[in-house]
């Protein structure tokens, strides 16, 4: 999910507007206000209740979202329980001022919900399983674990040896020691989950439940021991402010399972840490804090001496661990570098001596890289193909078979698509390329389309060659009785038909010979051919037998081309010293072509009456010979 979006639904979410703008006016109105103790007290205790009521809430709404798992539920379940008791602790303290009971201590009733809560949060933290990985990598967590636990004791020893301590009450002092290490150790589980990568909240939601320890912390420790009276609006506005962000946590969690309801928190771990170095400087700056307090070197500085030792020196462990494990990083990138090296070599040499062409285009067709085998496939140099556009390489024919196709392939990613096409080749000749393409434009490293090409220009020929003499007479090179039946079942509803029967052929090829017969057969082929429309299909279908396939012609224009077809058969043939006449009965029909036989009978029918009712003495009349 977009950091942008949980943002902006944050900053207009009600629950979290309510929240802010709640805690700016009682703050100001604990500030400026002049109601008088304990009323002043009872208020602020009063409006931390809607606080603590968002925190159940939202607490509550993510326990049922991750009911289905179980780490996550059982999280959110402790936090429920959490929101409950500082719920019931701060609706007591409310009661208490309002029968007039109001103290500045809490007694003992609230002081064990702030404890159950506490108590639960912790467990919810400690329980929840981390994933700090192995070797290197699970001890540099320890040793960060390890630095940010000296830097919470030296805090914690800092405020307790502090000789204003001893001038503040002891229950007061006590009370807040106990709640300011709780919360501490809140603190520090939370810094270790988000050190370990593994959090059943995102970022935004720790950030700011942390930051509400770190103020709880600074609020119930240090405002005791340097007696800071309760009943003053600064630090009254400054103990609301762990409950204001306590409540907003849960509820920007909620915001952001709400944009995305399939996703899980995990937080990204960054590759280094700034924490350890962090606490560093906080702890020699309490060192130089207590120096200049009290100049003597007493308990108080030998304990802040030790400390920053301490820290120092699991931060320098760190550092020299980080170094070994750079060293050995280096040493790996060296010899996987060498290897890739290596590898880059071995595929360049295999793509030199390939006799395969590979091309690789981007979103436009354009042509980014060529292998050498261009110039041995279409008789160009690689740099004369690259910035080329494909469409500009392949046959017009090919264009418009194939752009469906394509337009497929640049659609769908990882998709892989075998088809033949013709390339121009230097000479301006033409090549058949069986190519493999492969949509690789979603891979950072490629982003393009793969083609594969094969030059398969022989085989090619020799299948087309193959399939012609299949579908064709080899005698007249008209279309044979197959080819014509495949084209009159794909026709449509719309076709003609003529049926072609030769009239005196028999006589001419007995007395002249077969070969004779055969040029007759040859001429008579040429001159159906040039009646013919581009569209029509006129066949051979066996003798002296033919046929034309007129689609989408009605029965006038079949039978007005039959008209042209006998005019031009009229005229005598020539084969060689010989000048024959020959004839045809012609018969026409028309209709859907669902039913091929049928139309085609029709036909037949249609020719076999024209020859019984032509001129009986035409028919009889032999053919004449010439010089």
């Amino acid at each position: 999910m977009q950091r942008h979006a949980l943002l902006r639904a944050a900053l207009t979410d009600r629950g979290l507007l309510a929240l802010g703008c709640g805690y700016l006016l009682v703050s100001a109105w604990l500030l400026f206000g002049t109601t008088p103790e304990p009323g002043r007290t009872t208020v602020f205790w009063a409006v931390q209740f809607p606080g603590d009521l968002l925190f159940f809430v939202s607490a509550l709404y993510l326990t049922r979202h991750f009911r289905g798992d179980r780490r996550p539920h059982r999280f959110w379940r402790l936090f429920t329980l959490a929101a409950a008791a500082f719920m019931t602790a701060d609706l007591l303290r409310t009661v208490e001022g309002l029968l007039g009971l109001e103290t500045t201590e809490p007694g003992p009733v609230q002081l064990t919900c702030f404890a159950i809560g506490q108590t639960a949060i912790v467990v919810a933290l400690a329980g929840f399983p981390m994933l700090i990985g192995a070797g290197a990598a699970r001890h540099r967590f320890l040793l960060d674990a390890a630095i940010v636990f000296a830097g919470a004791g030296a805090i914690v020893w800092f405020l307790v040896t502090d000789p204003r301590a001893a001038s503040a009450s002891s229950s007061g002092v006590v009370s807040g020691l106990v709640i300011g290490a709780g919360v501490m150790l809140v603190g520090f589980l939370s810094v270790k989950l988000v050190l370990s990568g593994h959090s059943p909240v995102a970022r935004p939601a720790a950030v700011t439940m942390i930051t509400a320890g770190i103020v709880q912390v600074a609020q119930t420790a240090v405002l005791p021991i340097y007696a800071v009276p309760l009943s003053d609006g600064a630090s009254l506005a400054v103990q609301l402010l762990p409950t204001v962000l306590i409540a907003a946590g849960p509820r920007m969690e909620v915001l952001r399972v709400r944009l995305d309801p399939t996703s899980r928190p995990g937080l990204r771990r960054r590759p280094y840490s700034l924490l350890p170095y962090a606490v560093v400087g906080i702890v020699q700056l309490l060192l130089f804090t207590a120096l200049l307090v009290d100049p003597e070197l007493n308990l108080r500085f030998h304990g802040m001496l030790v400390a920053m030792a301490l820290t120092t020196a699991l931060v320098v462990v760190r550092q020299l661990l980080s170094v070994s494990e750079n060293a050995r990083l280096i040493d790996e990138l060296d010899r996987s570098l060498l290897e890739q090296r290596a590898q880059k070599e071995w595929f360049s040499s295999l793509v030199a001596h390939s006799s395969d062409l590979t091309l690789v285009l981007d979103e436009q067709n354009v042509i980014t890289y060529a292998s050498p085998a261009a110039e041995r496939v279409l008789g160009l140099r690689p740099e004369q193909l690259v910035g080329v556009r494909l469409r500009d390489q392949m046959h017009v024919d090919d264009l418009e078979r194939l752009g469906q196709g394509w337009a497929t392939l640049q659609e769908t990613p990882g998709k892989e698509w075998t088809v033949q096409v013709r390339l121009k080749t230097a000479e301006r000749g033409w090549r058949w390329l069986e190519t493999v393409n492969t949509n690789l434009l979603d891979v950072p490293s490629i982003r393009g389309i793969v083609s594969n090409c094969r030059d398969v220009t022989e085989a090619r020929e020799l299948q087309d060659q193959l399939r012609y003499q299949a579908e064709h007479d080899v005698l007249t090179q008209l279309a044979n009785r197959r080819l014509f039946t495949e084209r009159l079942a794909g026709a449509g509803d719309r076709v003609a038909l003529l049926a072609i029967d030769l009239d005196g052929f028999k006589p001419i090829n007995d007395t002249h010979g077969h070969h004779v017969g055969d040029a007759v057969l040859i001429a008579v082929a040429e001159r159906i051919r040039r009646c013919v429309r581009p569209t029509d299909t006129a066949a051979r279908l066996g003798g002296d037998e033919f046929a034309v396939l007129m689609p989408g012609a009605t029965l006038d224009a079949a039978q007005r081309l039959a008209a042209r077809i006998r005019g031009v058969l009229a005229d005598p043939i020539a084969i060689g010293s010989l000048l024959l006449t020959i004839g045809a009965s012609i018969g026409a029909a028309a209709g859907s072509a669902a039913d091929p036989e049928a139309l085609l009978r029709r036909a037949d029918a249609e020719m076999y009456a024209v020859k019984r009712n032509s001129d009986a003495t035409r028919s009889r009349m032999p053919a004449t010979d010439g010089v």
